[in-house]
Parts: structure tokens; sequence; C-alpha cells
């Protein structure tokens, strides 16, 4: 997918609510989005999605037990798959992951969440709940949490190219507004914004004091 050209959503869904939310959501997105269309769990949908061609299949969690053969088609064809989940269940979320979902986003959660979600997981990169990152973190280390600063370096690792130079520019600047910020960085002020917010939630820190604190502890500047 060119990286100026509208990421394709499309909803593995019949659920009315989820398609009208969504549709309105693109249309506030700074990232250029765009509605390819929508069908429900049935016979049809694969030849749907293949008609469609997305770049990210936003779906219901029922979908890999309906369907499993669904989340199989997008992973070898590269196409992201995102669950919009009902459950905080950890292990119900694993199991998403391992029948191909890439992102996993609580329905209660803050629609900038899930913009942010729709993002990373067309650019076949993964989105996780922080509880669900943590407990696959722990088990990829073979036992309990190591300490705090090997889970933040972890948190350091899910950050982008774009990310990091916001992150050192801010650090550099730490007084300078997002309009300046943007002018800095070419990039407009809206973008910015949206920026600092995912990297607030990558790396679990609350405004800008404490990332620019971050960052020259972690040496990001």
């Amino acid at each position: 997918m060119n990286a100026d050209s509208p990421i394709r959503v499309f909803a593995a869904t019949a659920n009315q609510v989820i398609i009208w939310g969504l549709k309105a959501l693109l249309e506030s997105s700074a990232r250029p989005m765009a509605w390819v269309g929508s069908h429900p769990f049935d016979g049809g949908l694969l030849t749907e999605i293949q008609r469609r061609k997305p770049d990210i299949v936003v779906a219901d969690s029922a979908l890999a037990s309906i369907q499993p053969e669904v989340p199989v088609h997008l992973a070898e064809r590269n196409i992201g798959l995102l669950i919009l989940s009902q459950t905080p269940d950890l292990v119900e979320q694993e199991h998403l992951l391992r029948v191909g979902a890439r992102g996993i986003v609580h329905a209660a959660e803050p629609v900038g969440t899930l913009l942010g979600a729709i993002e990373q997981v067309s650019q076949t990169r993964f989105w996780l709940p922080r509880e669900l990152s943590d407990r696959m973190l722990s088990k990829a280390i073979g036992g309990p949490l190591a300490p705090k600063i090997s889970l933040e370096e972890a948190r350091i690792g899910q950050l982008t190219h774009r990310e990091r130079d916001i992150i050192a520019t801010l650090a550099r600047h730490p007084e300078a507004k997002a309009f300046t910020l943007g002018t800095m960085l070419a990039i407009s002020e809206c973008t910015v914004r949206n920026h600092l917010s995912m990297i607030y939630r990558k790396l679990e820190v609350r405004g800008r004091a404490a990332l620019v604190m971050f960052a020259n502890r972690h040496h990001l500047a």
C-alpha cells in the first residue's frame, strides 16, 4: 500500500451501528481512509472481500469461530484483520491473535484508539491491548515480567520512524506548540496531535512533560 493512498477499510459485520460508526470515524481521520463496503458473516463474505480489495477488514470477534477460513484468507493476502472485541478476557484475545487477527480493540475504547489501530494494522503491524501485550511479553521471556526498563524498551520498539522524529523534535523544543512542531517536521498541526496521542498510548506516558522526561531518560532526543 502506498503511504499517500487512502487506507481501504471493509467491515465484516451485519451490525448497522458499527457500520455507521466506522463510516463517520473514517471521515474524521487526518490520515486518508476510504470506506469500501461491508458484508455479514455468510458464504458471500470472501467473495465480497476479494471484489472490494481492502487493506484492512474490521470484524466482530465472532468471525474467527463462524468463518475461520476468512482470517486465513486475509493473512495469505497481507490484508490486516482488526477485531472489535466485546470482552476483556485475555485468553480469548490471545486465541484471536493465533487464528489470524493482527489487532484487537475493545469496543469501549475511545474512537481515537480505533483510528490508530486501523492505521497500524493496515500497515501489517500489530495493535494489542496493553494487558495482552504484557501477557505475550511475559510468555516470550519465559516467566514473570522483566524489570521495568525491559518493558519500557519493548514499548519503545513499537514506535515508527516518524514517531521517533516527533519525540526527538519535541525533546529539543519542549515549549513548542503543535503548529510549530508541525512546521519543523513539514506536517500539519492535526497530524502532530494525532501522532502525539499515539505516542502517549504506546509509551504509556501522560502528557508532554512525561514524554520529554521519558525521551531524555532513554536517549530518544
